[in-house]
């Protein structure tokens, strides 16, 4: 049977999976200069193996393998195009991941106790893995993303699932949101500002960094202990400004006030090799006060009655009222990080959502409800139940979107196909023997050995 390599995507460095046995590891495959190890299979392998409840084809590790070369052809064609992915990107995909696993685990510092990492070693840790991920899906984009599927397609793709292989989907839900945050005053920005310069001249009078900052740094765990210590990163994995101010420090020196979208720092350089860095901070947030909140409650209290009046629509009103840089240019449609879709199982949903959406009906709307956005800031929204379906089977009257999609899907795996078996004839090329055998190795192998450039 072939398995759909089309979308990368499923090859997910879902870095905070449980931790699998050691993996006696190796090269198993390599595309150009590109390598694909033994372990980097296996724990695909094994996430989907624990996914899927031990229930998988006996090739399955072939077609992990058979993706992984995809994905490295698709790095070489994506080089060769000059296609790139920006630092925001990178950072977008790893706060998305981050924001799914904390919701699993209800806190941040309960995720990060339980891997024994911060999240920014998290980042750190994943970051090239993520951005070659995101290079081989802008590549797909480049290559298939004009491809469409017509009503008829979606039809005979439907009428050729046999009947007792539809899918079973369970209960689902699609949410959308509109977020507000509350912006700090001239004054309160003249506070906090006032504050840090106050902090940075007791240090240069020789206090010390890590006390004060232990008494009056605003970025904080669940249990008030002061978060100083940054760990040691790479370029690119904070905000510019504080970036910037950073890679211009000497070993030991302690920065002027830096102003992000998080407040007022105080930057120490601990140490630095090149591109990599060792920080502690300081930071200083402008606060928010109950008359921040009243403001903004009236003025989200004031868009949801237009909602409800039909004035305007709800995703009109997310998209130039939502202050939720994730959700906003989508209509405020919130999206699933395990799966990547609109659609929510109940048990997916973080427990806030789930039990403000409860009891209502679709195209209702929540009460306003108190938030925290994923740097930290105390917000406000209301969340849209826009379908809500029962357990089911598969049918074009309830699933259409989903079958079209499904359909479009193969379309692009067949594409997919055609394109790798004539791409694989380009690049270097080498599959350990013990992967041959199976069938869509062998096609690859096949086709590649067609030219000088690679061998088995």
């Amino acid at each position: 049977m072939k398995k759909n390599i089309f979308f990368i995507a499923c090859i997910c460095i879902s870095f905070l999976t449980t931790a699998q046995p050691q993996i006696a590891d190796k090269i198993i495959a390599q595309v150009d200069e590109n390598i694909i190890l033994k372990s980097d299979v296996e724990s695909v392998y094994q996430q989907d193996l624990q996914q899927n409840k031990g229930n998988l084809p006996a090739d399955y590790r072939c077609s992990v393998l058979q993706q992984f070369i995809a994905q490295k052809l698709l790095l070489v064609q994506a080089a060769k195009d000059s296609i790139i992915v920006g630092d925001d990107q990178v950072e977008y995909e790893l706060d998305r991941r981050i924001r799914y696993f904390e919701s699993m685990f209800g806190s941040r510092e309960k995720m990060e106790d339980f891997y024994g990492k911060t999240v920014q070693e998290m980042k750190e840790e994943f970051r090239d893995d993520i951005k070659k991920q995101l290079l081989a899906q802008q590549m797909q984009s480049t290559l298939f993303g004009d491809v469409t599927i017509s009503p008829s397609e979606v039809k005979e793709f439907f009428n050729k699932i046999p009947k007792d292989s539809l899918p079973y989907y369970n209960a689902e839900v699609e949410v959308a949101q509109i977020v507000l945050v509350p912006e700090p005053t001239a004054d309160q920005k003249a506070y906090a500002k006032e504050k840090i310069e106050d902090i940075r001249k007791r240090i240069m009078d020789g206090e010390d960094f890590d006390k004060l900052g232990d008494i009056y740094t605003n970025d904080r765990d669940e249990a008030d202990n002061a978060r100083i210590d940054l760990g040691c990163v790479t370029r690119g994995s904070y905000v510019p400004e504080f970036e910037a101010a950073a890679f211009k420090l000497k070993q030991g020196e302690i920065s002027e006030v830096v102003q992000t979208q998080f407040g007022y720092h105080l930057i120490k350089l601990v140490s630095r090799q090149g591109d990599n860095i060792c920080l502690k901070h300081i930071l200083i947030v402008p606060p928010v006060t109950n008359t921040n909140m009243q403001i903004v409650t009236k003025k989200l209290d004031s868009i949801r009655t237009e909602i409800l009046a039909k004035k305007i629509t709800f995703y009109n009103a997310a998209t130039k009222f939502s202050m939720d840089s994730y959700t906003n240019l989508t209509g405020g449609d919130m999206q699933n990080p395990q799966s990547a879709e609109t659609y929510f199982e109940i048990n997916e949903l973080e427990p806030e959502v789930y039990y403000a959406i409860e009891k209502l009906a679709p195209g209702e709307i929540t009460q306003i409800m108190p938030y925290t956005t994923y740097d930290g800031k105390k917000a406000l929204r209301i969340i849209l139940l826009k379908t809500q379906t029962k357990p089911h089977i598969a049918s074009l009257d309830t699933d259409y979107n989903r079958m079209q999609q499904a359909a479009l899907t193969e379309k692009k795996f067949r594409l997919m196909d055609e394109w790798l078996q004539e791409k694989v004839k380009t690049v270097y090329l080498k599959i350990d023997p013990a992967y041959s055998g199976c069938e869509n190795i062998d096609q690859l192998i096949n086709a590649a050995n067609n030219t000088s450039k690679s061998y088995k």
